[in-house]
């Protein structure tokens, strides 16, 4: 009725679809995962942007008439972007860039053009793409590993949210949890490294630790 009225008067009443599309590719399991949800969701307190496999990809969050969205990159690397409130409500389609290589990572805007992006974008994207590491076969298997274990959620912090993000280096992977910043290196450049690794049945970060994956770990039985 308000609308009906306000037409009768000469006015135009502007509808904003509320309904915003997030594609980054998981560093984790190296897939392109789709996050959609309304603006309205979006607050001061962080928006978590979690993959099906159980890893983070970071978080968005309101700051006043600002959307800033910490993410990772395929490749572990941590990138922020910052949009205004007309930027994020209205841009059809917005390209993220990586800040070390220059390179596209991922899109976000309508539902429709980000689907579309990512077709032609999926065509020209390596599926190997992990970074200048030191031993890709290595670190795909690291990877995979890590993989598994988020996805029977067998990775966590003890501060107990379900945050934990990753970050990958030429050598090693870094687990992180960006409520409170706990930290896990793991090494990866050896075969012995990922032999380690596949001993581990769990992994938990002790809240607002640092430290080395060999220094931490116990034998299993």
């Amino acid at each position: 009725m308000l609308a009906n009225n306000k037409a009768r008067r000469g006015e135009f009443v502007v509808l904003v679809d509320s309904e915003r599309t997030l594609a980054l590719v998981c560093p984790a399991c190296q897939k392109i995962q789709k996050h959609t949800f309304s603006m309205f969701a979006v607050s001061e307190g962080p928006f978590s942007l979690l993959c099906p496999c159980g890893f983070s990809q970071g978080n968005l969050r309101r700051r006043q008439k600002n959307f800033i969205f910490n993410v990772f990159s395929a490749a572990g690397e941590r990138v922020r972007l910052q949009l205004s409130l007309r930027q994020f409500a209205t841009a059809p389609l917005t390209s993220i860039f990586s800040p070390q290589t220059g390179r596209e990572i991922g899109f976000f805007g309508e539902h429709s053009a980000v689907s579309g992006a990512l077709g032609k974008w999926a065509e020209k994207r390596s599926p190997a793409d992990l970074g200048d590491v030191n031993n890709p076969e290595i670190m795909q298997e690291i990877l995979e590993t890590l993989q598994d274990l988020a996805g029977e959620h067998k990775i966590r912090c003890g501060c107990e949210r379900p945050s934990v993000g990753i970050d990958v280096y030429a050598d090693k992977v870094e687990l992180v949890c960006s409520f409170c910043g706990s930290a896990v290196l793991i090494r990866a450049s050896t075969r012995k490294h990922q032999e380690r690794l596949s001993q581990v049945e769990e992994i938990v970060m002790e809240p607002s630790e640092f430290i080395f994956l060999e220094e931490w770990l116990k034998p299993i039985p």
